[in-house]
């Protein structure tokens, strides 16, 4: 029966309601870009048709892979939902023909049966008539609560769908359309999480993983590329940027400075790395995985001290969440692995400070001018990958 789909309804997210026809059109514009990008990255066939203001259609799918677009489509985003549907023409005769199969094929007690579209549309009279066909012809009943099955007809620009099931997608704002951040991605569940987050607001992640050598373990650096193949799945494009970043670790463990801020000044070279990759990528700013409060590097006080050390916007998609909450958030998305212990960084003073004062500030601002060309040095020795998954690099 599953046979019978020829198409993918694809409703668009909340970017739809805003004022601004111009803009609206952008994001149409980019959100059908991904769809299309999706797919090719996929092996998978279709046709990308915008139909009216808030639907986008994909035709001449390959029916046997049904399921590999459900699965991909609904990752999307911008994708607010997606059904498979059997598109017609817009013709009573051709709308109850398919109903009567797919009634025939579900063998249902109670229907359910929603009509939407265009405005101009008679959608109660559509409801009646075909209820009433199919209750006198297969003895069926209407249950609005909990029917046996449901079926949607909507109707766009002359054409009709008619679906079984709707899946939902993650929502948000088209892929790279608000521009690029960098971000401090460790590949544990926070920085993963914390990527996902701001992709669903449009952002175009530049990946920046620091890597602290023999202070850090080979399990972290495993962990690294799991997560990167991870956030990959959600990229419609067929690459990620990524730069690596090796001795960094060095200048950490050689600084002139107290035992206590050495977590501190870790961060805050790390967000000065970053900031230096931002201006190469023309990003506006950097994006990191930090919750208010979690550890002790991420105290408020710590948290306003590592804001000012780059002349750029961080923004903290995680700051409100509590770790359960990150974890459970993540568990649904299918991150919860990535939450397991890979050891402890063995650069880690045994009290790390929580309550960093303008004395601490100025003493690591000092070092990090120290730093300055070190630091640039760092980044032009970066490895920089196209990332395309599963430990493809070009």
């Amino acid at each position: 029966m599953e046979a019978l789909y020829n198409s993918i309804l694809v409703r668009l997210g909340e970017f739809m309601v805003r004022e601004g026809s111009s803009y609206r059109a952008k994001l149409v514009s980019r959100l059908r870009e991904s769809i299309a990008r999706t797919l090719a990255k996929h092996g998978l066939r279709g046709e990308v048709i915008v139909r009216g203001r808030a639907r986008i259609v994909v035709n001449n799918i390959d029916d046997e892979r049904l399921l590999d677009y459900i699965s991909v489509l609904s990752r999307v985003f911008g994708v607010s939902s997606i059904s498979p549907a059997v598109e017609i023409d817009y013709e009573f005769s051709e709308i109850l023909g398919v109903m009567e199969k797919l009634v025939v094929s579900d063998k249902p007690r109670s229907i359910r049966l929603v009509v939407e579209g265009e405005p101009g549309i008679r959608r109660s009279l559509l409801v009646k008539a075909l209820t009433a066909y199919l209750v006198n012809t297969y003895g069926l009943y209407i249950n609005l609560e909990k029917p046996d099955a449901e079926y949607i007809v909507e109707v766009r620009e002359g054409k009709a769908y008619i679906m079984r099931e709707r899946v939902e997608g993650p929502g948000g704002l088209p892929y790279g359309v608000e521009g690029c951040l960098v971000v401090l991605f460790s590949g544990g569940v926070d920085s993963m999480l914390a990527t996902w987050s701001i992709m669903k607001r449009g952002v175009e992640p530049i990946i920046l993983y620091n890597s602290l050598g023999n202070y850090w373990s080979i399990e972290a650096h495993k962990r690294f590329y799991e997560a990167l193949d991870k956030i990959y799945g959600y990229i419609p494009w067929d690459y990620v940027k990524v730069y690596i970043t090796r001795g960094l670790e060095k200048l950490i463990a050689q600084a002139d400075i107290p035992d206590r801020l050495r977590c501190l000044l870790c961060k805050s070279l790390m967000y000065n790395v970053a900031s230096r990759v931002a201006d190469r990528e023309k990003c506006l700013g950097i994006a990191t995985g930090e919750a208010i409060g979690q550890v002790a590097s991420q105290t408020l006080s710590n948290l306003y001290l590592l804001s000012r050390t780059i002349d750029k916007p961080v923004y903290r998609p995680l700051s409100s969440m509590d770790k359960i909450e990150i974890i459970r958030y993540a568990d649904k998305l299918g991150f919860s692995t990535l939450s397991r212990s890979v050891g402890q960084c063995m650069l880690k003073p045994a009290y790390p400070e929580t309550n960093a004062t303008m004395r601490d500030y100025e003493l690591i601002m000092r070092i990090i001018r120290e730093y300055s060309g070190a630091l640039d040095e760092v980044v032009d020795n970066a490895e920089v990958i196209i990332y395309k998954g599963s430990g493809n690099v070009s």
